[in-house]
């Protein structure tokens, strides 16, 4: 500032101008120390904390990133070395990012947020390791643990994105401060002096530049350049203006001229471009796209302050491959390769929306059970899948109706033809199929017989249940058929069906509305000729009608009713047994069948103690009478079970003995008491010699085992001599007596005190 020469009496008021100057200086200088302190301070606390912060969140998200990669990497390959020291090292990252933010911020909700899903993460990566490691893998499981892994993983995205925006929110409010600070000097300059104002001016404008570019170069040495992943930022033209190293490497892997970061973009960038903008709730957007053998997790940000794109890719190669194989696993049945049910039911189901005519036909290898019992599980593996390959390869070179082969369960095959077949026609490719099968021989040398049932579209059903439940009805008519190899769905089959389906429903109500009636059929010991027991057998009035329990005993048993008929059948029979020890016939041993179905049930044993229990029924009154057919499959847990029932003290017998499963083995290991001669071996005993011989064998048997021995459907004074005459112990038949309701049973059992069994018989 110049000072101009005055009078000397106005010499005291320039003194006291220079006074004035001099403390306006002091002032000036001291206002400008002050704001300059205050500038430095925000200045270093925006280099030294709040830049950094955006590292801090770069970090965490990278270690979630690293951590979700390595659990798909160790979900592929199962290799816990390698992934428990990068998933430890990475978790740690993450952890220490999260603490050090903590420390910055505050405990704040998107940081209490971050913590608890870090948290969750834990846990479910603990669960996922485990079931990994655990001697058989659930890979359904697994695969479900990996998407819930990756939900969370994204969920902490929002959290890190806010995190972002308040260190954004602080930069913004330091750069406020420091220019308000700037401006307030500039304001004191302006008074002091013009060369102060100039100086300060010049200085505001390199501190503002130095500020800026010290920001800027913060964000892209921190963030980008040491970020594993490509980064590439764009103009508002997708003109590339910066990318890292990282792009560079990605360059060169793919065989890319290097420099050329442009040919990293996705075709159709600019239509997510446009979503972001015309949407204008999120500056963000997630896609993937393939770059040659390569596929990747772009994450679009639009930089709104700086006009710019940055693009941020994630390669995802190996979990796209998994998907692949999972949705390939998903769609094929393993054994064959084949597209198994589910890919049946889409295909089915958008053939149905298209309403075009089509057929769905069904296919079973006939008598497969008996190939298993045979040749074991491995050799009808092998069949299997040779059966597979030529039904593939022999509707491949038939192709007349774009036919079409799934493999459905173990010897269950489907095929869907896009015409409607006529009679002829599915009798025609019938005919194909089974000259080329019945030509082949298989696997150990065995012959394949096929069985078949088709459904016509919209004909015999609009949706994939009703025309697979009328394919299966054909089918199940061709394998119970001798000579018809395939059936065709008719209105006779859907009749038997519907009536089927009516008895389930009518037999499920009739359970829960106690509908059933148990009969006694009495059993009398042959030589004292006394009433030592009886059979009781289930009977079913339906509608005015009776129906037969060879008819509704298989049906309950498919439509999953059995357990609860049998419960009431225990249960109603020790009931009413109780009742005739409490009028006298204490020694009375009232018989109950057994269901394989039901007595293979874990909680067989406590339900049987229960009903003991409840009904106050001593065990030696109770006899249980299963079918060899419950040996077949699980000795060990069926002789564990029968040794626990023996010592309940209820008695055990082996129900038709001789027409199935027939091992000495097992009746040397069964603590059972006695044998039931099937009725088919009693019937013709008179005329049949073999018949005899089977009898006397088994009675034979008994004997030398200790065993009792009862036969059943004894209907003639002949045949109840020919048992006697071999030793038979105990009988039960028509000419003994007919199944009884309970009052006549008891009726019965009084008249059998003081009168002979025969006596009865001749009146």
């Amino acid at each position: 500032m110049s000072i101009n020469i005055v009078n000397q009496r106005y010499h005291r008021l320039i003194n006291v101008i220079l006074a004035l100057v001099l403390v306006l200086g002091i002032t000036v200088s001291g206002v400008v120390y002050y704001k300059g302190d205050f500038i430095a301070n925000r200045t270093i606390k925006l280099i030294e904390q709040e830049v950094p912060a955006y590292d801090l969140l770069r970090k965490l998200n990278n270690g979630l990133i690293e951590q979700e990669r390595l659990l798909y990497e160790f979900y592929a390959n199962q290799q816990p070395n390698s992934f428990e020291r990068g998933f430890t090292q990475s978790n740690q990252q993450s952890q220490d990012a999260l603490n050090i933010l903590l420390v910055q911020f505050g405990d704040i909700f998107p940081l209490q947020l971050t913590r608890t899903s870090l948290q969750e993460l834990d846990i479910l990566a603990d669960d996922f390791v485990q079931n990994i490691n655990a001697s058989e893998t659930n890979w359904v499981l697994a695969h479900r643990q990996l998407v819930i892994i990756g939900d969370v993983r994204l969920s902490i995205n929002p959290q890190i994105q806010q995190l972002s925006n308040l260190t954004e929110n602080s930069v913004t409010k330091s750069k406020s401060d420091i220019l308000s600070g700037i401006d307030l000097v500039c304001i004191f300059v302006l008074v002091y002096g013009l060369a102060t104002l100039i100086l300060a001016y010049m200085v505001a404008k390199v501190m503002k530049a130095y500020l800026s570019t010290a920001v800027n170069n913060q964000r892209l040495s921190l963030f980008s350049t040491r970020n594993p992943n490509p980064v590439i930022s764009l103009d508002n033209k997708n003109i590339v203006t910066y990318y890292n190293p990282a792009t560079e490497n990605l360059l060169k892997k793919l065989a890319l001229s290097t420099g050329k970061a442009e040919l990293l973009l996705a075709k159709d960038i600019e239509v997510y471009q446009k979503q972001i903008l015309d949407e204008g709730q999120a500056d963000s957007k997630q896609f993937e796209y393939q770059i040659a053998q390569l596929y990747f997790q772009c994450n679009l940000h639009w930089l709104e302050d700086q006009r710019q794109w940055d693009m941020h890719l994630t390669d995802i190669t190996k979990r796209k491959k998994i998907e692949q194989e999972l949705q390939y696993k998903v769609s094929h049945h393993p054994q064959t390769g084949l597209l198994n049910h589910y890919e049946l039911e889409k295909t089915v189901t958008r053939f149905c929306q298209t309403e075009h005519k089509f057929t769905l036909g069904l296919i079973e290898i006939r008598s497969f059970s008996q190939l298993i019992a045979g040749q074991g599980v491995t050799v009808a593996s092998t069949v299997v899948k040779e059966v597979a390959s030529s039904l593939d390869n022999i509707l491949s070179n038939i192709d007349e109706a774009g036919c079409r082969i799934f493999h459905l369960g173990e010897k269950s095959f489907a095929l869907i033809c896009t015409s409607d077949l006529s009679n002829a026609k599915i009798d025609s490719l019938v005919e194909q199929i089974d000259l080329r099968i019945s030509s082949t021989i298989f696997h150990c040398q065995y012959k394949v017989h096929l069985d078949f049932g088709f459904a016509n579209y919209p004909e015999h059903g609009n949706d994939y249940t009703q025309l697979h439940k009328n394919s299966l009805a054909a089918l199940d008519k061709s394998a119970s058929s001798g000579d018809k190899r395939h059936v065709l769905f008719n209105l006779q089959l859907g009749e038997k069906l519907y009536y089927e389906q009516q008895l389930i429903e009518d037999m499920r109500f009739a359970i829960e509305t106690t509908q059933f009636e148990l009969y006694f059929q009495p059993q009398m010991a042959l030589f004292s000729r006394k009433v030592i027991g009886a059979e009781v057998l289930i009977r079913w009035q339906r509608n005015g009608q009776w129906i037969s329990p060879s008819e509704f005993i298989p049906l309950a048993e498919r439509a999953g009713l059995i357990d609860s008929l049998g419960d009431w059948i225990l249960y109603t029979a020790c009931q009413k047994a109780q009742n005739l020890v409490s009028l006298g016939w204490n020694d009375l041993v009232i018989a109950v069948n057994i269901s394989p179905l039901q007595f293979g049930h874990k909680d067989f044993l406590s339900k049987v103690t229960k009903v003991l229990k409840d009904t106050g029924l001593e065990a030696k009154n109770l006899e249980l009478e299963v079918t060899e057919g419950v040996i077949i499959f699980n000795e060990e847990e069926a002789i564990e079970t029968l040794a626990q029932l023996k010592k309940l003290g209820v008695h055990l017998a082996i129900d038709d003995f001789g027409t199935g499963y027939s091992s000495l083995s097992y009746l040397r290991k069964f603590d059972i008491d006695k044998l039931k001669i099937d009725q088919s071996f009693i019937q013709d005993i008179q005329h049949q010699t073999a018949d005899q011989s089977i009898v006397r064998t088994i009675i034979e048997l008994g004997r030398n085992l200790e065993l009792k021995v009862i036969a059943e459907g004894v209907e003639g004074n002949e045949q109840q001599d020919i048992l006697a005459s071999m030793g038979c112990d105990e009988i039960q038949g028509f000419y003994f007596s007919h199944p009884l309701p309970e009052e006549q049973f008891i009726d019965f059992l009084q008249k059998s005190k003081s009168i002979e069994i025969s006596g009865l018989n001749e009146s």
